[in-house]
């Protein structure tokens, strides 16, 4: 009797405890494993798509800017503003400047049924634009905010043959042409928008 029920245990072994954690340790690492791997891939993903639409509102961000600096508007009247630059020094020491000018737009979201006032301004939180339409009690309205870019360098010229510099002393007149440098912490932020203004130029 005794013979035979060794027999019968060694023939249905069964797993011992040591197995059973050897195994349970296994499957938790696997699982680990396969959680990073997945988590990495989420991870890359949502960073891809970030940095798309970073690229899309740049993009978008350019073409609003050439299109409204080449529909300038003139001054209608004495002591108009209509383009101005302030240089300035963000908290590290980079180009910081402000720009403002008046356009007509020939897209949206600057129509051509107004004219608007388009404001550039690095803030802490990235480069933000703004803008508001003339004639209309309005009030002024964020277009977008780009995260990467903390500064501008804003450079005119105001004749064909004039260099370049920062800063415009007159508001009331048009420079030949203008160069916006989007800076980041770490240099430049996207390529310069570089347009020749129509009305601009010193004689």
């Amino acid at each position: 009797m005794t013979s035979a029920r060794l027999t019968s245990s060694r023939a249905h072994p069964g797993f011992t405890l040591l197995e059973l954690l050897l195994a349970l340790v296994l499957t938790t690492v696997v699982a680990l494993l396969v959680y990073g791997t997945v988590q990495a891939g989420f991870d890359t993903r949502e960073r891809l798509s970030a940095s798309l639409q970073e690229r899309q509102r740049t993009r978008a961000v350019r073409a609003i800017l050439e299109d409204g600096l080449r529909n300038l508007r003139g001054p209608s009247g004495s002591g108009d503003s209509v383009f101005s630059v302030v240089a300035g020094r963000g908290p590290g020491g980079q180009p910081a400047d402000r720009l403002r000018f008046l356009t007509g737009g020939g897209f949206p979201p600057l129509s051509g049924e107004a004219d608007w006032i388009v404001t550039l301004e690095p803030t802490a939180g990235g480069l933000r634009i703004s803008i508001r339409p003339t004639g209309v009690v309005s009030t002024e309205r964020v277009l977008t905010l780009l995260p990467a870019v903390v500064g501008l360098e804003v450079l005119v010229q105001a004749s064909p043959a004039a260099e370049w510099t920062r800063g415009w002393s007159d508001p009331a007149l048009i420079p030949r042409a203008v160069r916006i440098n989007f800076l980041s912490n770490s240099g430049t932020a996207a390529a310069p928008v570089q347009v020749a203004m129509p009305l601009g130029g010193r004689s």
